[in-house]
C-alpha cells in the first residue's frame, strides 16, 4: 500500500479516500513510529518524512521559501489503518 499527502503522488487517492471516511494511519519504519510522514510505501520499503534538526524541530528547505525539507528513509515499513472513534474531534493524520 502507498499513501501520500502530496496530490501529485499516486498514493494520494488512497489517503484522501481514507481521510474522508475518518481513517488515519500510523506508519512505522523498522518498528519505530514516525511523525510528519509525507509518503509511505510498504511494498518498496520507503518513507518520506520531514527532516529534523538536532533538537528535533522540523527543518525548512533553504532553497524553497516556506517549504519543509524532506528526507527519504528505507527499511521495513508498516502502515496501520486507525479508525477514529465517533467522539474523537482531533484532526485526522
Amino acid at each position: 500500500m502507498r499513501i501520500s499527502i502530496d496530490e501529485r503522488d499516486p498514493g494520494f487517492r488512497a489517503y484522501a479516500e481514507a481521510r474522508d471516511q475518518g481513517i488515519t494511519f500510523a506508519v512505522t519504519l523498522d518498528g519505530e513510529r514516525l511523525e510528519a510522514v509525507h509518503t509511505a510505501d510498504d511494498v518498496t520499503g520507503e518513507v518520506i518524512v520531514a527532516a529534523r534538526n538536532a533538537s528535533g524541530r522540523i527543518k525548512r528547505d533553504p532553497y524553497f521559501n516556506g517549504r519543509v525539507q524532506l528526507v527519504t528513509l528505507q527499511g521495513c515499513v508498516r502502515i496501520a489503518r486507525k479508525h477514529r472513534h465517533w467522539s474523537d474531534r482531533s484532526a485526522p493524520f
